[in-house]
């Protein structure tokens, strides 16, 4: 059965460089944290090598036998970035409200850790916007799972909902949940022809085309 917007009952977000231009902040708070551990500089491209895992994850990958004293330091540099006018896409929070307004349920599911969400979205103003905010392992990636917890609870069957994220994983694992894989192409770290060669459901290159296919109110702000 081909899902259709009219159908959804729910839709659940990925976070960085979804609801937030926030994956260059993640970036330099791992490359502040190298530097002021002494290590060896990282390109951005070279960091996001290490993603799937959350932060925990990757700072031990990365930081090997001072990863447990690397941790606190970057959730600071982190936290601080993110004080730096950090703000949700344009659109984005009158998306989420009209999505909520027509009755959809809203979660975020994220790669990212539990407190890196939960700082993350106070920071965008965004934190009493979705029902459930759930976060990644630091084994690897678990949207799937979280994505099928999510509808467990709500009773809501995965014909009926959709996931929306930034990158061709997160096509996978919205697939492997059963839902409706919709892409996020609006991100300044977005690589749109990876995204397409994986056939997501849908495309789209703005908040507003996204609010369009959802048949919600406009998502751009006056």
């Amino acid at each position: 059965m081909q899902i259709t917007p009219e159908m959804l009952e729910a839709v659940v977000f990925d976070l960085d460089g979804t609801l937030a231009d926030t994956l260059p902040v993640v970036v330099e708070a791992f490359q502040l944290t190298l530097e002021q551990f002494d290590l060896a500089p990282l390109s951005q491209g070279e960091i996001f090598e290490y993603f799937g895992p959350t932060e925990e994850g990757v700072i031990k990958a990365m930081f090997g036998d001072s990863s447990t004293a690397a941790v606190p330091v970057f959730y600071a540099n982190y936290h601080e970035l993110l004080s730096n006018d950090v703000a949700p896409f344009a659109g984005v929070r009158n998306l989420l409200h009209a999505c909520r307004n027509q009755g959809l349920r809203l979660a975020v599911v994220t790669g990212k850790s539990g407190r890196g969400a939960e700082m993350t979205l106070k920071a965008l103003d965004l934190q009493d916007m979705f029902e459930f905010v759930r976060g990644g392992s630091p084994e690897g990636i678990v949207k799937s799972r979280e994505i099928s917890n999510l509808l467990s609870i709500w009773n809501v069957s995965p014909a009926r909902a959709a996931y929306v994220g930034d990158h061709q994983i997160d096509v996978r694992e919205a697939r492997d949940a059963g839902v409706l894989a919709l892409s996020a192409g609006w991100a300044s770290t977005v690589d749109l022809r990876a995204i397409e060669d994986v056939r997501p459901d849908g495309l789209f290159l703005t908040v507003d085309d996204l609010a369009e296919w959802l048949d919600v109110e406009s998502a751009v702000e006056a």
